[in-house]
C-alpha cells in the first residue's frame, strides 16, 4: 500500500513547529513521490524505495517514511524497512487505530532481520569451517607427498646401480651372445667338413642328409644372436631408463650420478677355432 500524501503540509508543519518546506521542495517531493508510486505499482520496489527516499529528503514529512517501509520490504532491505518503519511510528501523524498493528509489524520485521543474521553468521561459519577442513586436507596430502618422495629419495640412493631387471636382461644377452659364438662356430666347422665331402669341391651334389646339421647349427647360431641381441637391448633400456629416473628422483646429473657408466660393443671374429660372433662389457 502506498500512502496518497497530501503536499499542503504548511498548517501539519506549523503545528508540529517546523518551518513549511518551501515551493521548490514540496515541488521536488511531489515528483519524486508520484516517480516512487509509478515504480511500486509495477514492481519496481528497489527502484520505488529510492524515489521515495528522495522525496523525504526534499521534505521530511513522516507520512514517507510509511512508503519507503512498504517499498523496502517489498525489495528485500530489511534493515531499511525496520529503520523507516520505526521512524514512522515515532511520528504524531500515524493513526490511533493502526498503531498496534505497525507496533506487532515491527516485531516480527525486527525477529525476521535478526533471523537473516543469525543464518548469515551460520553461513559463513559452515564457509569458514569447510576452508579450514580443505586447507588440512591440501597440508595433509602435501605432508603424505613430501614422505612419499623422501622415501622414493631413499629408496634411489640406496638401490644398485644395476637393477635385476637390467642384470637379467644382460646375463641373457651374455648367454645369448656365447651361445652365438658356440653354434656358430660349430656351423662354419661343419661348413668345412660339408665343403670336402660334396658341393663343388667334391664335384658333387650334397644330399639332405648331408647339410642337416649345418642348417641346424646356422638356425641356433640366429636364435641365439636373436635372443642375445633382445636381451642386451632389454637390459640397456632398463638400465638407462632406472638410471634417469634415479637422477630425477635425487635431483642430480646423471653425469655427476654416474661418471663411470660405460657400454662396449665389438665384433669378435676369428681366432683359432675360426669363431666369430659379438662381444659386450662395460663398467657399471
Amino acid at each position: 500500500m502506498v500512502v496518497v500524501l497530501s503536499l499542503s503540509v504548511n498548517a501539519a508543519a506549523a503545528q508540529q513547529g517546523r518551518r513549511a518546506p518551501d515551493g521548490a521542495a514540496r515541488e521536488a517531493a511531489r515528483q519524486a513521490f508520484e516517480e516512487g508510486s509509478e515504480h511500486y505499482e509495477h514492481g519496481r520496489y528497489r527502484e520505488a524505495m529510492d524515489a521515495f527516499e528522495r522525496a523525504y529528503s526534499s521534505m521530511r514529512s513522516p507520512e514517507f517514511l510509511y512508503n519507503i517501509y512498504t517499498a523496502a520490504q517489498r525489495a528485500g532491505e530489511l534493515v531499511r524497512a525496520e529503520e523507516a518503519l520505526s521512524g514512522y511510528l515515532e511520528s504524531p501523524v500515524v493513526p490511533d487505530g493502526e498503531r498496534g498493528a505497525l507496533e506487532a509489524r515491527l516485531v516480527l520485521l525486527r525477529q525476521e532481520i535478526a533471523d537473516a543474521e543469525a543464518a548469515r553468521v551460520a553461513a559463513e561459519e559452515q564457509e569458514r569451517a569447510a576452508a579450514e577442513a580443505q586447507a588440512e586436507e591440501a597440508r595433509r596430502l602435501a605432508d603424505a607427498e613430501r614422505r612419499a618422495q623422501e622415501a622414493e629419495r631413499i629408496a634411489a640412493r640406496n638401490a644398485p646401480r644395476v637393477s635385476p631387471g637390467a642384470l637379467v636382461g644382460f646375463v641373457v644377452g651374455g648367454v645369448g651372445a656365447a651361445s652365438f659364438a658356440t653354434f656358430a662356430g660349430l656351423a662354419a666347422r661343419e661348413d668345412k667338413r660339408v665343403g670336402r665331402s660334396c658341393g663343388a669341391d667334391a664335384g658333387e651334389f650334397c644330399t639332405e642328409a648331408d647339410v642337416r646339421q649345418l642348417r641346424a647349427y646356422s638356425l641356433s647360431a640366429d636364435v641365439s644372436l636373436g635372443i642375445g641381441a633382445a636381451g642386451l637391448a632389454t637390459g640397456l633400456i632398463i638400465f638407462f631408463v632406472q638410471r634417469a629416473r634415479r637422477a630425477d628422483v635425487l635431483d642430480e646429473p646423471e653425469a655427476a650420478e654416474e661418471p663411470g657408466t660405460t657400454v662396449q660393443l665389438a665384433p669378435m671374429i676369428g681366432g683359432p677355432a675360426g669363431a666369430w660372433g659379438l662381444a659386450a662389457g662395460g663398467t657399471f
